[in-house]
């Protein structure tokens, strides 16, 4: 039995597109943290401070991030080797296996880049703390 939900309501009951397009939404906030902070900048004193504190309380999770992140890159980096070795007896010719390390590289630069912001953005929380 599916929670009743704004989109639940809007859409009937919740069969068909709105179950795969929840599913994804899950997806999306299991690799991407930052959908769980609020503006502090914004707001009076009073709602400023409790946007501070809110990130401040939210910065806990940030390690579970930083380690899914950190197994993604090693995946794609051992698909990058396992690919390439598997593409080295094709010659000068373009394989799927040369195809599949290059798609493989992307994924592990965008896992560094993320890699890097999830880490700054604990890192600067964590000054803040102070």
């Amino acid at each position: 039995m599916q929670p009743l939900t704004r989109w639940n309501e809007d859409r009937g009951s919740g069969s068909g597109t709105a179950g795969r397009e929840t599913r994804l939404a899950a997806f999306v906030s299991g690799l991407w943290p930052f959908g769980l902070f609020k503006d502090a900048t914004r707001g009076d004193l009073y709602a400023r401070a409790a946007a501070r504190q809110h990130n401040l309380r939210m910065r806990a999770r940030l390690p579970r991030y930083l380690l899914k992140w950190f197994v993604i890159c090693c995946a794609a980096s051992a698909a990058i080797y396992a690919c390439d070795a598997m593409a080295e007896d094709v010659g000068r010719r373009l394989d799927v296996f040369v195809l599949m390390a290059a798609g493989s590289g992307i994924v592990c630069a965008y896992a560094i880049c993320v890699l890097f912001v999830i880490g700054y953005a604990y890192l600067s929380l964590s000054q803040l703390d102070r």
